[in-house]
């Protein structure tokens, strides 16, 4: 049976092979051997009592404690036992360091005790107890407290410094200093209906994350000790709440929807007291109503907060609204896509977002925002009969084939074999207009003109549901445990594990280093490499494509799916 052994705990007859070989050492390092092998290089070592070759090793399962397994070295002629140990050390508290390196590992892969003790099934390893996991792991979360205040104190020293090189100032350690910062919730659950939630806030200018807060709106302890206990002697659940109220997990209560707004407030609210940081512009989606409730409960008096919006989600809400256009027509017995030469099918749908993004993030100011937007739609609608292409860029550089043919005085070709993206006119100017009208307002552009997206988001909630899956339920402790290792890697890179497993008094041996170095090394060139121009182009081009032949498919197959509709 394979067990996991610490070579500083060999048994001592084994370590006298070591002796004198240069190439060994001692270290906290630890790997999975068989117990065969073992006795295979203790087998020819001389029995201090009866002088035979021929002892043995066995294992104490009496005395098992997790991984952690009581070895014993015994004569198989004399059958005395020459000498016994535990494969692991102890902590200063009288636990095994094998079991607390086995939990935070698992807490900071994102595993719960039924994932470990699975993994060591199919390893053929002992395993950990539920409830002695589960003591382990609260241990860790109490500690996370302290880690996470160093955490967040060592970003924001870094965001102090970075900005005040950046915009040459000179800043007092008790200054207040207004950032641009990006914020976005994130909820474990999908289909917003999830009991616990997440919002971060990133700073535009360095990529750190200065602050974050979890929501949690339910307690496995309340849904099960206390419903119990309310429902038998309610007496007796009032003084159990009184004492349980102080670790409870509920910190929210409301629907799920709002947890991004409930922590907008709360992380806005304590800025100053805590970072020394004002957050005068934030960068959102729109999707929820976090920039209405901070514009309303103005937690910097004296001080506006301005709204950026993120490019990306401003281009998917014309895709967004003319795919409910074609819906809503279509219960009206209005076709407006389908087949047909300048109908609005989901090609051409795709091709108008793009067109539109592009607008927004080429031009910096709003009025050539403006008129590039509509100037991609008045060339769809363009025909020979009645060409509209004064919106459209001049000269011979023009991505308008019409303007760019009279640029170089030349004949102007045919709107059906030129035209990528037609639209017709008679069919769709009427519905799609106002559309346009409306994505195309002065505010909305205003808010855009840094060009700025929330990708930075979008990575972070990308590591911290890596670390802890959305397919199984998991408790507020361990999102918030996740939520902390995920940022600080996010943050500082695997140095901040290291420092995290220091914090609290784990082992980080050379393999946990080099592993890490390693992973965060493929990491970087990966991303290094998909920043090549060449790259990105081709990425863009499969990514098209396959997204044009899925639309073109499901343009011709009509709707192959839908519930109850077959």
């Amino acid at each position: 049976m394979p067990a996991s052994v610490s070579r500083s705990s060999s048994v001592s007859q084994a370590s006298s092979l070591t002796s004198g070989v240069s190439s060994c050492s001692r270290s906290t390092e630890r790997t999975i051997v068989d117990f065969c092998q073992i006795e295979t290089l203790i087998s020819p070592l001389q029995c201090p009592h009866c002088l035979n070759s021929g002892l043995r090793l066995c294992s104490n399962d009496g005395h098992r404690k997790g991984l952690a397994i009581k070895l014993q070295l015994y004569c198989s002629f004399c059958a005395k036992i020459i000498n016994s140990d535990f494969t692991s050390t102890r902590t200063p508290d009288k636990s095994f360091r094998v079991n607390e390196s086995a939990v935070s590992s698992s807490l900071l892969c994102g595993f719960g005790p039924y994932t470990f003790n699975k993994l060591c099934e199919h390893l053929d390893l002992p395993g950990i107890h539920q409830k002695s996991f589960n003591n382990r792991a609260k241990s860790f979360y109490d500690s996370s407290k302290d880690i996470e205040v160093a955490l967040q104190q060592k970003t924001v020293h870094l965001v102090r410094q970075q900005h005040a090189q950046v915009k040459s100032l000179n800043l007092a350690d008790d200054e207040i200093l207004d950032i641009a910062v990006s914020y976005d919730g994130s909820w474990m659950t999908r289909g917003h209906s999830s009991m616990i939630g997440i919002g971060c806030v990133i700073d535009v200018l360095t990529g750190y994350v200065v602050d974050f807060h979890v929501m949690s709106s339910f307690c496995q302890t309340c849904a099960k000790t206390g419903q119990k206990l309310k429902e038998s002697n309610p007496r007796a659940y009032t003084q159990w709440y009184e004492k349980h109220k102080l670790h409870c997990d509920i910190n929210y209560s409301g629907s799920a929807g709002m947890m991004e707004t409930h922590a907008a407030e709360l992380l806005w609210s304590r800025s100053i007291k805590r970072h020394k940081l004002r957050y005068t512009t934030m960068l959102s989606d729109g999707d929820a109503k976090s920039f209405n409730r901070l514009t309303e409960i103005a937690p910097y008096p004296g001080t506006v907060i301005e709204k950026e919006e993120c490019i990306n989600h401003v281009g998917k809400r014309l895709s967004t609204s003319l795919r409910n256009l074609v819906s809503d027509c279509s219960k009206r017995r209005i076709t407006l896509g389908g087949n047909g030469y300048g109908r609005l099918t989901n090609n051409a749908i795709r091709k108008l977002s793009i067109y539109y993004t592009r607008a927004i993030r080429k031009h910096k100011n709003v009025e050539d925002m403006r008129k590039a937007i509509l100037a991609s739609i008045y060339h769809g609608f363009s025909t020979d009969a009645r060409p509209l292409h004064h919106l459209c860029p001049t000269g011979t550089g023009s991505w308008c084939f019409y303007n760019a043919a009279i640029a170089n005085h030349q004949k102007p070709g045919k709107h059906v074999k030129c035209l990528r993206t037609p639209l017709n006119y008679t069919l769709l100017a009427s519905h799609i207009k106002p559309i346009y009208q409306r994505l195309a307002d002065p505010k909305l552009l205003q808010r855009c003109l840094l060009s700025a997206t929330q990708n930075a988001n979008e990575s972070l909630h990308s590591v911290i549901w890596s670390n802890r899956t959305k397919a199984r339920f998991s408790s507020f402790k361990k999102v918030k445990f996740s939520a902390l290792s995920s940022i600080g890697e996010f943050n500082f890179g695997v140095s901040a594990t290291s420092e995290l497993k220091e914090s609290l008094e784990l082992s980080n041996s050379h393999n946990s280093q080099r592993l890490g170095l390693l992973r965060q090394k493929k990491r970087l060139d990966g991303s290094a490499y998909k920043q090549k121009k060449v790259v990105q182009h081709r990425l863009q081009s499969r990514r098209a494509a396959k997204v044009c032949r899925e639309l073109e498919l499901k343009d011709t197959e009509g709707i192959t799916y839908a519930p109850g509709q077959f």
